[in-house]
């Protein structure tokens, strides 16, 4: 008799040699395993990883719970500090809210507002520990904070400017460090752990507000 799972899965096949699960922050539930797998062998797979996943899920309820009114689009972030967000005829930020036309206009007043002051730290960061890179901007992506391209052209989700600095800053760092290593090999690592030590935790701490690349 097949097992009755608590959750919901999609599954994808691929040449690959084992079976994984991913859980994104919205609790979608993604299993990825070679082709020809059973649907008891997955179903096995799941119930071992059971414990895990329902734990996973409740950190993620609990964390999406903490945001609701971000995700409503009641408030917004700016530099990890929610703000009231009104919808107005003209886009500022006062001291505990932020007007705006509509949310197309709300990338051009974060980077308006907190642009320089992120293109300073980045520019501090590169200088000092040696980074050469080719440009600076900014732009909208739905599932990555940065990009650097192969030849050292560095762009920002703008939405980056909404998480707390020390955030900001691990993914300038992980993005600078690309100027150097262009893949996420032990070296690209080693590189990231000696500029920024505390990146493994920050990087946990930054998939809490992955949701936040998909807004907007």
């Amino acid at each position: 008799m097949s097992y009755c799972l608590p959750f919901e899965y999609k599954v994808i096949y691929s040449r690959r040699r084992s079976l994984s699960v991913k859980i994104s922050d919205d609790n979608s539930l993604t299993v990825r395993c070679p082709v020809g797998t059973s649907e008891s062998k997955i179903e096995s797979f799941l119930r071992d990883k059971s414990r895990w996943i329902q734990m996973h899920m409740a950190s993620n309820a609990a964390a999406m719970s903490a945001f609701a009114d971000v995700i409503a689009y009641k408030k917004v972030l700016i530099g990890g500090v929610a703000y009231d967000l009104k919808i107005v005829d003209r886009n500022y930020i006062s001291k505990d809210t932020v007007c705006i036309t509509g949310t197309v206009a709300l990338k051009r007043l974060l980077i308006k507002s907190c642009g320089d002051r992120f293109s300073e730290r980045f520019k501090g960061f590169a200088e000092k520990n040696g980074f050469v890179y080719s440009s600076l901007s900014f732009r909208s992506y739905k599932g990555r904070w940065g990009c650097c391209d192969s030849k050292n052209n560095i762009t920002f989700n703008y939405k980056l400017l909404m998480l707390p600095q020390d955030l900001q800053d691990c993914v300038i760092a992980h993005e600078l460090c690309h100027t150097r290593v262009h893949d996420h090999s032990a070296r690209f690592h080693a590189l990231l752990d000696a500029v920024f030590p505390s990146n493994r935790t920050a990087e946990k701490r930054l998939k809490g507000y992955s949701f936040i690349a998909r807004m907007y």
